[in-house]
């Protein structure tokens, strides 16, 4: 009984670690490009790994009549300041864990890959502008969707009360 109770909770842990990836990198600067939707923009935080330059997307939304753009940051409106040092914790999710309230990139103008959900293709969908959700929290990196679950240092966030 024993045995089956420790086999256990070293499955628990082995599983709960591989839900999380925590990654440090230093911050080189941000990019902003389109999209395959008109009324989306892609914010791209650039960073620093080595030698490999990694482009952590978020997808906000992009208000086309007025050339309006958002870019409240990553994770909680963190402004990021350059050639620091962070650490960000991401879990990879699926486009389902994305609440149904938010108007969402992910769920209107990607197709999730049949045998990794947080593996996706790109669409072209033009949708509305609404602006409404907590998009930074919500990133791609090579084409894989991640909720960012923490970030250090996080100073220069706002976080909700």
């Amino acid at each position: 009984m024993r045995a089956l109770i420790l086999y256990g909770i070293i499955l628990f842990t082995f599983f709960s670690c591989k839900a999380q990836e925590k990654v440090t990198l230093r911050y080189i600067g941000n990019q902003s490009s389109g999209t395959e939707n008109e009324s989306f923009i892609n914010n791209s935080f650039l960073f620093l790994n080595k030698n490999d330059t990694i482009k952590v997307n978020v997808k906000t939304p992009f208000n086309i009549n007025k050339m309006e753009i958002i870019n409240r940051g990553i994770y909680y409106n963190c402004q990021l300041k350059k050639d620091t040092i962070y650490s960000l914790t991401l879990k990879k999710i699926c486009t389902a864990d994305i609440p149904e309230i938010f108007n969402s990139y992910y769920k209107t103008n990607t197709i999730p890959d049949k045998t990794d959900c947080s593996k996706f293709t790109e669409i072209k969908k033009n949708t509305v502008y609404d602006y409404k959700g907590n998009y930074e929290k919500y990133v791609d990196i090579d084409d894989v969707l991640y909720e960012v679950i923490g970030l250090s240092p996080d100073t220069g966030c706002f976080y909700p009360h």
